[in-house]
């Protein structure tokens, strides 16, 4: 069978692109943001519904669309977030093998795919001594698109960011910040490194600023609403006004299948996540699938932090054959039967493929979607 399994025509990217402009531009940021996320989830469905074709697949291989392939440089991370749970993770940490790397990017490139996420479930890529190296990789790959990742930028120091500017629109950089004073990020991020965070960050946005790149560069607050405030807040909202930066809040945080306590996100000033509604199967496996360090292919890039749905292993099958297997089918066949694996029995980030007329709630609407900060 082929190995290209991901729809991708050349011809509609940049039909798409102008879309998402003329769509911004016209009706705003926040209609922009509500039909890039039908978007993605009608995709989403149509990819689960021709998975469920029987005989389908005797024709033509359909297997998983991810919208990005995440790929764990390293699972080592240099905070201890209380929203997080890297502290309590048992499995090996590790990073990944430079061999590893270009062989799952040229697999993924082959099989259409064109964007990559470097965030993997837990870690820090600037914690990875080979992250450019690898950001090279995938700038001289012309199929892949656009590639990303989150930071607490602590290792983010300037003559990095200096470097991140070169990748241009291609690279889009979040960053996590968890307080506005060095008490508040303590509380939330679990180091004292508000000292060495604010700096590097700083630094990056005058970099950008300086150079007039086109680096995507967003600042994603884990922080109490009533901590955005202060001399920093008011230098990151003229930086967003400006248009050097995006800005957001997370509203709500979820428990990490258990992992973490709602007291524990109450007393560092955050909100939980409710339990949603488990009805069908969650959109990860199929949206967001990991490749780890080992090699092995974990189906949820999100809240699996011991990576317990494996679906597959990179030294015994092609990436094309493990997103396409029997693993990740009787995955999705047992969520959908309401069979859920611990893990998602256990998550309260479990976002359902369905519609949400089917599966009993009224909207699609995230609790922890990011919020407008100027309001």
């Amino acid at each position: 069978m082929p190995t290209r399994t991901i729809p991708s025509a050349s011809w509609w990217h940049p039909i798409r692109d102008a879309a998402k402009k003329t769509v911004r531009a016209v009706a705003g940021p926040r209609a922009y943001s509500w039909v890039a996320a039908k978007y993605s989830w009608g995709t989403t469905l149509l990819n689960y519904a021709l998975m469920r074709v029987p005989g389908l697949d005797r024709i033509v291989r359909i297997g998983a669309w991810p919208h990005s392939l995440y790929i764990e440089g390293t699972n080592i991370c240099n905070a201890e977030c209380v929203f997080c749970a890297y502290p309590e993770m048992q499995r090996p940490k590790k990073v990944m093998p430079m061999e590893l790397f270009k062989s799952v990017i040229d697999q993924y490139a082959a099989m259409g795919g064109t964007e990559v996420d470097l965030t993997p479930i837990v870690g820090d890529p600037f914690v990875d001594g080979k992250i450019f190296e690898r950001l090279d990789y995938l700038a001289s790959k012309p199929e892949l698109r656009r590639f990303h990742f989150f930071t607490n930028a602590i290792g983010m120091k300037p003559e990095l960011s200096q470097k991140l500017l070169k990748y241009g629109a291609k690279l889009r950089v979040y960053i996590s910040f968890g307080g506005f004073d060095r008490q508040t990020y303590l509380k939330v991020f679990g180091v004292d490194k508000f000292d060495a965070a604010a700096p590097n960050i700083k630094a990056a946005i005058e970099a950008k600023r300086a150079s007039g790149s086109t680096l995507g560069l967003q600042i994603n607050l884990r922080t109490p609403r009533d901590n955005n405030k202060g001399e920093l807040w008011d230098y990151f909202l003229a930086a967003k006004k400006d248009g050097v930066i995006e800005m957001t809040w997370m509203g709500a945080f979820d428990s990490w299948a258990g992992h973490i306590k709602e007291r524990e996100l109450t007393d560092a000033g955050l909100v939980a996540r409710p339990m949603p509604v488990k009805k069908g199967p969650c959109h990860w496996p199929l949206t967001g699938p990991v490749v780890l360090a080992d090699g092995r292919v974990n189906a949820c890039a999100a809240r699996d932090v011991e990576a317990t749905l494996i679906i597959g292993d990179l030294g015994k099958q092609s990436l094309s054959e493990i997103l396409s297997g029997p693993a990740l089918r009787e995955l999705l066949d047992r969520q959908a039967r309401g069979d859920h694996p611990d893990v998602c029995r256990r998550c309260t980030y479990y976002d359902p493929v369905l519609p949400y007329w089917v599966v009993g709630q009224p909207d699609r609407k995230d609790p922890a979607a990011p919020v407008d900060l100027e309001r």
